[in-house]
């Protein structure tokens, strides 16, 4: 039987980092129009705003992703800790 070996300080770079992650995604601030005069040409601004739109949306979506996939791995790491002292518990009691 093969064993199952948890890397907590993996789990913890993780976490930590995604964590990070989210934070400076939620402060990234939209500058849709501030540099439409140094453009140069409407259609130029106008393609800009276009990817600036779009951003914005995928921005969202990636947030949400990264919260969620930082919820998951904080909740692993809970069960496997939990596991372990169960273990642990069941191992030590005479």
């Amino acid at each position: 039987m093969a064993d199952l070996k948890v890397d907590y300080q993996l789990l913890d770079s993780i976490e930590s980092n995604l964590s990070n992650l989210v934070s400076q995604f939620e402060n990234i601030e939209t500058q849709t129009s501030s540099y439409d005069g140094a453009m140069g040409s409407g259609d130029i601004a106008g393609a800009m705003g276009s990817f600036s739109g779009n951003w914005d949306y995928h921005r969202k979506q990636m947030l949400s992703s990264m919260q969620n996939l930082g919820t998951m791995v904080s909740q692993t790491k809970q069960h496997f800790q939990d596991t372990d002292n169960k273990l642990k518990a069941s191992l030590t009691q005479k």
